[in-house]
């Protein structure tokens, strides 16, 4: 049986970041970015009731991430969260530092526990999720969501279902027998 999913891009976020872990590399050195991310919806509801769509049709309001009383809030999150930010991990030994820049006006800081877009793409997934369990009467979640760094480096994030494997029963050489397929 199949199933809808709905995307939306949210993009041109102006980013620095530091890893300064990355001693190997030039990454440990404060860079840019331009972060986009890609976010996969599905709905909650049952697919036999008008096809997990609402009644417009639709999987999610791509207007409804305005601020309220017309959104949930979600852009103007995205905006603060990303937008002409720096990014830096919550364990850097030069945190000091960026928080004398922030409080001279100079940087708008925003630490990390973990540093990468990999992170990155975490952390959305899960506060478009904490949002959309509390509107629309939970109707939709996040399956699925790709930070890129630039076109050509990208990292997703979601969460896989362990399904139980399907038992079956039959006979071999004879003999009733059973496993899993």
């Amino acid at each position: 049986m199949g199933k809808f999913q709905s995307t939306k891009i949210f993009d041109n976020y102006s980013i620095a970041i530091r890893q300064w872990k990355a001693q190997h590399s030039h990454c440990q050195l404060l860079h840019g970015y331009a972060l986009k991310f890609k976010v996969w919806f599905e709905s909650n509801t049952p697919f036999d009731e008008n096809d997990g769509l609402d009644d417009m049709n639709w999987i999610v309001d791509y207007g409804g991430f305005k601020d309220a009383p017309k959104g949930n809030g979600l852009k103007s999150w995205m905006n603060d969260m990303w937008d002409h930010t720096t990014l830096i991990q919550t364990d850097d030994p030069y945190r000091d530092i960026f928080e004398q820049m922030a409080q001279m006006g100079l940087c708008k800081v925003h630490f990390l526990d973990k540093m990468g877009a990999e992170s990155c793409a975490k952390i959305v997934y899960d506060k478009f999720n904490e949002v959309l369990s509390k509107t629309d009467a939970g109707r939709c979640k996040v399956v699925k969501v790709e930070c890129f760094e630039n076109d050509k480096n990208s990292s997703v994030y979601y969460e896989s279902i362990i399904e139980e494997p399907e038992q079956w029963t039959g006979f071999v050489n004879g003999r009733e027998n059973g496993g899993v397929l």
